[in-house]
């Protein structure tokens, strides 16, 4: 028979708040997991942008050696306007690493970058910074009208030609500072999911534990009430209503299995309550059905029917006087002496 979810719950606020707080907790596992995903994707595009740094100072480079040794107005008009373009954008990704905003992602839309905040981070940003605020001054006139003098064109390329190589080593370290940063925040987002997943698994473990443990407790008080209810509370013998289940499924195995039903009852009681009290009665009773007990077989089911009579149901007797010899012995054995308050 199954049992009632009331019995196993316990206390129904108890097991809803540990329900609760294992959603929660498995929520806080999800929450964290797009966290992780969307950090990923995040410093992925801020680690490709600082990539792409190095690529922007060699060809601002490029443009400008171009420029200066063009062959005629048209191959000098394109190398100052890549020039321009390569310029500007490794200014703008700069600045956004420095202070953040957006820029110019590889596909040409509009990214956002978050300002940098480690030192391993600003440093080369700084760097980067203070080594081309002199060209972005000489650049000035390019960025703003599209014109440059040969003077200053000449000045640049020799500007980038002599600290490229600085730029392209600050945005390196930019790089690799970004890459170590991102793989701490993710290690310490990884800490945080699992630390939330063992507190998921153990508080699930206690509801189940807990589950378990009102059980088996509820289990017990079930085989308590239901030996109570099959036994008679003065004798312990089986009472009227467990014998006739044992007596009906006697019956339901047929006649290819023999058994006998043999009653007895005690000539004589009602004198010794009258004599000795009913405490008395009640001691010859339980003397009666200890003896009874101890003389069945242990396939024999001893019940006591009420007041004096005992029943006793026999399987396995396969003649009548097989029957009758149990019977005399067992009333061989309640007729010896019993002595009660030394009568």
């Amino acid at each position: 028979m199954p049992l009632p979810v009331r019995y196993l719950i316990g206390s129904p606020r108890r097991l809803f708040a540990a329900i609760v707080l294992f959603v929660a907790l498995d929520l806080s596992v999800l929450i964290i997991n797009l966290w992780i995903a969307a950090q990923v994707a995040e410093d992925a595009v801020a680690i490709n942008l600082a990539g792409r740094q190095r690529m922007l100072s060699q060809q601002t480079t490029k443009a400008l050696l171009l420029s200066r040794h063009a062959q005629d107005e048209t191959a000098r008009a394109a190398s100052l306007a890549e020039l321009k373009q390569a310029f500007n954008l490794f200014q703008t990704t700069l600045s956004a690493f420095s202070a953040g905003g957006q820029t110019l992602g590889g596909d040409g839309r509009a990214v956002h970058l978050n300002a940098v905040d480690t030192e391993a981070e600003l440093a080369p940003v700084r760097a980067a910074q203070s080594r081309i605020s002199p060209l972005a001054a000489r650049l000035q006139p390019l960025l703003r009208h599209g014109v440059l003098s040969a003077a200053d064109l000449d000045w640049a390329a020799a500007y980038m030609t002599a600290h490229n190589r600085d730029i392209l080593k600050q945005m390196n370290s930019l790089t690799t500072a970004l890459e170590r940063h991102s793989v701490e925040r993710i290690e310490a987002l990884r800490g945080i999911q699992t630390g939330a997943f063992i507190l998921a698994m153990v508080n699930f473990l206690v509801v189940v534990l807990g589950l378990i443990k009102q059980y088996r407790h509820v289990e017990r008080d079930n085989q308590h009430w239901r030996a109570r209810a099959e036994r008679d509370p003065l004798t312990g013998l089986y009472n009227r209503a467990a014998f006739m289940s044992a007596l009906e499924e006697a019956l339901s195995q047929g006649p290819k299995t023999p058994f006998a039903v043999l009653m007895l009852d005690l000539d004589g009681f009602k004198p010794i309550n009258d004599t000795y009290g009913h405490a008395a009665g009640d001691a010859l009773l339980c003397h009666v059905a200890k003896v009874l007990q101890n003389e069945a077989r242990e396939s024999d089911t001893v019940a006591r029917l009420g007041g004096d009579e005992f029943l006793v149901l026999s399987s396995g007797l396969k003649t009548v006087a097989q029957a009758q010899e149990l019977g005399e012995a067992l009333v061989k054995s309640i007729s010896e002496p019993f002595l009660l308050s030394s009568q």
